[in-house]
């Protein structure tokens, strides 16, 4: 069947029967069915009419991840009304200068977010009383007419400048990335039976686009189960994957990593490898232990939001474990590219989706171009002139194809760091060396600019007692000479700063504290 609108979707996923979202707050838990949220979907739309808010106005939706951003979602969806969400975990100011942007009507407000006492005349109203009260009504389906290019949402990909800059997402953009692996996944269905029904843990923010996909969108397809929570503690994340019967994880890379060193301290024999071509019937054996810890319809890792390391997925897929990774960005809805479930290709980021093109400018740039392609910035015409341009979205990624058209990510462009020499050098590939190091918790690399040359220069967090002279010392050996790091120094806190929710480095606090 045709999908003109992302509406088309909710009518037909609405119908499913069994549950869809599940909440554990760490005290009790709720579900909601499929039905639940049908009903209450159309439920929230009819409070948006009432309330006169129309087709083409804006409302912040500002919440942690519960089943009830899912619901709020769909009602707005429903009657036209386009969504603005926010990480709960952005500070209010964020929030008032979106709000002004977007001239929202209304915020739709989590429990874990207290707005301000500035006097702000924009109407609050509680997702989950919003939702409960949704739930009870048996209002009738919206009559707002939605069109394939109805801006569905306007996401702000970053609160660092004065002017926050939103990309505007329409019905078209997400169905160019729903259809494809909708089509795709109706191939593999029928083997997904013995694990029915298939349990996603996701820990993605829902304000992100690819956290978003995984618990609204793709879960469906498969009469899925979302089930959020609120801990990121490992142990309770082990928990919950063991106890509810989880298949897949949906989290960014950083929290692998916390998960790998959680089962090596329970689990010492993960650190050795099985001999070379061993059967994974024999691995799966080997590793039988730590596959009782997650439970046995565990069986994947799905990874998004920032890059991941080659050595972490070699771990997880040694153990027994499926790791999945794509690349995109909130300008693409978000995916352009995914590493097939059952063919994947370790160290590459998959092949582009159907529908998708991507091509490498000559300096590297990844370009994108395809229905999934955001038209712009909101209100903002020069950033969208920039980004923008002969047809083709300029992702600011420095990337390569392989014969197999698989996409590699090198790094960010405005990252890359070039030699007095003029030789590129890519943060990702020093700091890979420097984290092999004893001692080293983990390393930030940026360029340095001293005596109107950029240097590569190196802070990092260790365990003490580290001599990092011979860190470094010992790194350098390991990099060719224009990737050597000139300098380095231990930072001050206990973890290089990252941004929220998606754990990515944030380069220019290192590189700005590097410059004092």
């Amino acid at each position: 069947m045709a999908r003109e609108t992302l509406l088309d979707f909710f009518a037909d996923f609405a119908r499913q029967p069994g549950d869809f979202l599940v909440y554990d707050d760490g005290y009790r838990s709720r579900a909601w069915s499929y039905g639940d949220v049908g009903r209450a979907a159309r439920g929230v739309a009819g409070r948006l009419r009432a309330a006169g808010i129309a087709k083409g106005q804006t409302v912040v939706l500002w919440s942690e991840n519960r089943p009830e951003w899912v619901i709020a979602l769909w009602g707005c969806l429903a009657e036209g009304v386009v969504v603005v969400p926010i990480d709960y975990r952005s500070s209010a100011a964020f929030l008032r200068r979106v709000q002004q942007i977007v001239q929202a009507k209304a915020v739709l407000a989590g429990a874990d977010v207290e707005l301000p006492d500035d006097g702000d005349p924009t109407p609050v109203w509680r997702l989950a009383e919003l939702c409960r009260a949704a739930l009870e009504t048996d209002a009738p389906a919206p009559a707002a007419a939605v069109a394939r290019d109805d801006i569905a949402e306007i996401i702000f990909t970053s609160g660092a400048t004065a002017d926050p800059k939103g990309v505007t997402i329409t019905h078209r953009n997400v169905l160019a990335n729903i259809v494809p692996i909708e089509r795709e996944m109706a191939k593999y269905r029928k083997y997904a039976r013995p694990f029915h029904p298939v349990r996603f843990l996701n820990l993605l923010p829902l304000s992100h686009m690819f956290g978003q996909a995984m618990a609204t969108f793709v879960p469906p397809m498969l009469g899925g189960v979302v089930v959020f929570e609120r801990s990121y503690n490992p142990a309770e994340i082990v928990r919950q994957i063991r106890t509810r019967r989880v298949s897949v994880l949906v989290c960014v890379p950083k929290l692998l990593d916390v998960l790998r060193e959680h089962v090596l301290r329970l689990a010492p024999e993960a650190a050795d490898p099985p001999p070379p071509g061993t059967h994974w019937m024999r691995r799966w054996w080997r590793y039988r232990r730590i596959h009782r810890m997650f439970g046995l319809k565990f069986w994947s890792a799905v990874v998004g939001a920032a890059p991941l390391e080659p050595e972490l997925e070699e771990f997880w897929s040694r153990l027994g474990f499926l790791v999945v990774q794509g690349y995109g960005l909130t300008e693409t809805a978000p995916i352009v590219t995914l590493n097939h479930p059952f063919h994947a290709s370790k160290g590459t980021v998959g092949t582009p989706i159907a529908g998708v093109e991507v091509r490498v400018a000559p300096d590297g740039e990844i370009l994108v171009r395809g229905d999934n392609v955001t038209g712009g910035y909101y209100n903002a015409p020069g950033e969208t002139a920039e980004a923008f341009r002969d047809g083709w979205f300029h992702t600011g990624d420095i990337g390569a194809i392989d014969a197999d058209g698989r996409l590699a990510i090198r790094g960010r462009k405005k990252e890359m760091i070039v030699t007095p020499q003029g030789l590129n050098v890519f943060p990702e590939d020093v700091e890979r060396v420097l984290n092999d190091q004893p001692g080293v918790v983990e390393s930030a690399v940026v360029g340095v600019t001293t005596g109107g040359e950029e240097r590569v220069q190196a802070a990092l967090v260790v365990t003490p007692g580290t001599d990092l002279d011979e860190v470094v010392r010992r790194a350098n050996a390991r990099l060719d000479d224009h990737q050597r790091v000139r300098a380095a120094t231990v930072w001050p806190g206990a973890a290089l700063p990252r941004t929220e929710g998606t754990a990515k480095l944030r380069r220019r606090e290192v590189q700005r504290w590097l410059s004092r």
